[in-house]
C-alpha cells in the first residue's frame, strides 16, 4: 500500500454498465456510506463552514456525485435548520445521473446534471462549496489536479473527502463487502478503491499543484482523508 495501484480499474467506471448491477451497486454505496459514517462526516463538514460563517443561503457544487446520497444528505440537513440551499450534483455517466435524478426528485433546491467534473461549464465562483466525496481515486494524479483546479475556479470553497490508501482500510473494505451481502461491483469496487487512493501526502501535493489556497489535509478515523481549501483560484 506505499504506492498507489494505477493499473486496476473499478468496474464503476466503465462506459457502458448492467442497468440493474448498477443500480444495487449505487445502492450499496448508499449503504456503505452511512453505515460507515461518511455521510454523516460530510453534513457536519459542510453544516461547520455554513454555520461559522453565518450564512443563511449557500449554493454547493457536487463533483462525481454517483447517486447524490450526499448532496441530498446535505440539502435535507439546510432544510431542517431554515437554511436555503441550491445544490447541484454532477456525474458524467448517463446512467449514473438517471438514478441520481429518480433519487433527487421532489427535493426543493436540488437538481443533477450530467457534467465532467475535468471541464466543469459555471462561471468562476458561482458556488459558495466544491464537494467532491469518494471519488478523487477515480481520477488519475493529473486529472486529480486538474479537479482540485476546477473546483477552485468555480467554488470559494474547496472539501474534498476520500479514503485512505492503506493497509487497514483494504481489509476492512474486503471484509465488509464479503460479509454482507453486496453486489459483485460492490465487492470488486471497494477493495479496489483503496488500492488506488491517495496518501495525505499525494493529496497536498495535489492541492499544491492545483493552487488551492490555505489547503489543510488531514486523516480522521476511520480511514477518511480530508482537503479542505480555499477556492476562487
Amino acid at each position: 500500500m506505499r504506492v498507489r495501484d494505477a493499473e486496476i480499474r473499478e468496474l464503476l467506471d466503465a462506459d457502458t454498465l448492467d442497468a440493474e448491477a448498477l443500480s444495487r451497486n449505487l445502492r450499496d454505496i448508499r449503504f456503505i456510506n452511512a453505515a460507515l459514517g461518511w455521510r454523516a462526516y460530510t453534513v457536519r463538514a459542510v453544516a461547520r463552514q455554513v454555520r461559522a460563517a453565518g450564512m443563511r443561503s449557500f449554493a454547493l457544487l457536487d463533483v462525481a456525485s454517483g447517486s447524490a446520497d450526499m448532496p441530498l444528505a446535505i440539502a435535507r440537513w439546510a432544510a431542517r435548520a431554515g437554511i436555503a440551499a441550491r445544490i447541484t450534483a454532477t456525474d458524467i455517466s448517463v446512467q449514473i445521473v438517471s438514478i441520481a435524478r429518480e433519487q433527487a426528485s421532489g427535493v426543493a433546491g436540488m437538481s443533477v446534471e450530467r457534467q465532467d467534473a475535468l471541464h466543469l461549464p459555471y462561471a468562476p465562483a458561482s458556488f459558495d462549496f466544491a464537494l467532491c466525496t469518494l471519488a478523487l481515486h477515480h481520477f488519475e494524479p493529473e486529472q486529480a489536479v486538474a479537479l482540485l483546479r476546477e473546483m477552485a475556479r468555480v467554488g470559494r470553497r474547496v472539501l474534498v473527502f476520500d479514503v485512505e490508501r492503506s493497509r487497514l482500510a483494504y481489509l476492512g473494505a474486503f471484509a465488509l463487502t464479503h460479509v454482507t451481502p453486496m453486489n459483485y461491483m460492490t465487492r470488486h469496487d471497494a477493495p479496489a478503491s483503496v488500492r488506488r487512493a491517495y496518501s495525505a501526502a499525494e493529496l497536498r501535493d495535489f492541492a499544491g499543484r492545483a493552487g488551492l489556497r490555505d489547503a489543510r489535509v488531514r486523516v480522521a478515523f476511520p480511514f477518511r482523508l480530508a482537503l479542505d481549501a480555499r477556492g476562487g483560484a
